[in-house]
């Protein structure tokens, strides 16, 4: 699965243009020279940084994403998908290198470009209707995700898109809950589930498990176990997370040891050394058909591992949904996990640089499963 979500889906079915092994180089050398459709040029831009994502080189990813974002933009009238993957993508890296205007900025551009290109009723708009939302809850500004939630949930209720305005009432409910405000949580739901569309079959799971997550919170493992067994298991072959202890603040307690050689400086080849603006791993780990996590193991990564292992306990810790096609050991996943400065202008500069607060950044890499990889 690629690392980004594309917007591609019901785009062209072939391309002339073949995106992996040896001719990856050649294609994007192709589309340097605006030989490429915008689709051809998303499909090898968004594969190349992914390849340089994988390996951790963020600024190169980032860099070359900026410069397909810059060759493309122009296109988003006529080839609005492609252009609003682009920017996806180019937001999803910005985050994890810890650059919060890029993301903002591309985040807006993807949900202008499809908005401003597509019908109101096409799926991807609808889609990236929650964009803007989700943005503000990455960046931890509660206040606005709440209020942009709120504005799709108004939109889509005049405009008689009942699935929509519910499915953004219950990321406001979700906001509510995870402030720990229970009670709160489970009378808005209880309204919310009572308004036209509730009754969606597509909609129905989602509200059970939004209460099951509500319940959970403060519940001791006793309970959590009831609650997974209560909502029996997942139709689909994506279990779904229920519940998962807090990630300890960037992981300072077990990375003190090596804090000497953690400098944020900006490398030439960020991954080749512990001087670098950032330290990432790879963390793969089963989901097992009774929703627990088993094997958790780091796979790769910056040469220290101290500081990743704060984090491990919490992926040991969740609790996801059963998966009723899982077979055998279950579902495996693999997801990235990032500690990363934010970009900030120092006082008296225009520049950014990584000065900013240490933050953790985590990214699913495999989808929905995977084959067990080989540790490297």
């Amino acid at each position: 699965m690629l690392l980004f979500a594309l917007l591609l889906a019901g785009q062209a079915a072939t391309s002339d243009i073949v995106v992996n092994g040896k001719r990856l180089d050649d294609a994007a050398a192709m589309c340097a020279k605006r030989q490429c459709t915008p689709l051809q040029d998303a499909r090898v831009s968004i594969a190349l940084a992914e390849r340089a994502f994988r390996s951790g080189d963020y600024l190169t990813a980032k860099h070359i994403l900026a410069v397909a974002v810059a060759r493309e933009r122009g296109n988003a009238a006529s080839d609005p998908k492609p252009v609003a993957a682009l920017y996806e993508a180019y937001a999803t890296v910005a985050i994890q290198d810890g650059d919060e205007n890029v993301y903002r900025r591309a985040v807006g551009s993807q949900v202008r470009t499809l908005r401003d290109n597509l019908p109101a009723n096409d799926p991807a708009v609808l889609d990236a209707a929650f964009a803007t939302g989700d943005m503000w809850m990455k960046l931890r500004d509660f206040r606005n995700a709440e209020q942009a939630y709120a504005a799709v949930e108004h939109r889509a209720t005049a405009a008689g898109q009942n699935r929509i305005a519910i499915l953004a009432a219950m990321r406001r409910i979700g906001l509510v809950g995870g402030d720990a405000n229970g009670a709160t949580a489970n009378a808005m739901l209880a309204k919310l589930e009572a308004r036209p569309g509730a009754d969606d079959p597509t909609i129905r799971p989602a509200m059970r498990v939004l209460r099951l997550r509500i319940a959970a919170r403060g519940g001791d493992d006793s309970q959590i176990d009831a609650i997974v067994r209560d909502i029996g298991h997942d139709q689909s072959t994506r279990p779904v997370l229920i519940w998962a202890p807090p990630y300890p603040e960037t992981g300072e307690a077990a990375a003190r040891d090596d804090e000497r050689r953690f400098s944020f400086r900006d490398p030439a080849s960020p991954q080749s050394s512990e001087n670098s603006p950032y330290r990432w791993a790879d963390v793969g780990f089963w989901i097992r058909p009774d929703g627990h996590t088993d094997e958790v193991t780091v796979l790769r990564g910056t040469p220290s591992r101290n500081w990743i292992k704060a984090y491990l306990p919490v992926v040991a810790a969740r609790r996801y949904t059963g998966s009723a096609t899982a077979t055998g050991q279950g579902v495996y996943r693999v997801e990235r996990f990032t500690e990363r400065p934010t970009y900030v202008a120092p006082i008296g500069s225009l520049i950014q640089r990584r000065a900013g607060p240490v933050r953790l950044e985590v990214l699913d890499l495999t989808g929905a499963s995977a084959p067990m990889p080989v540790r490297s």
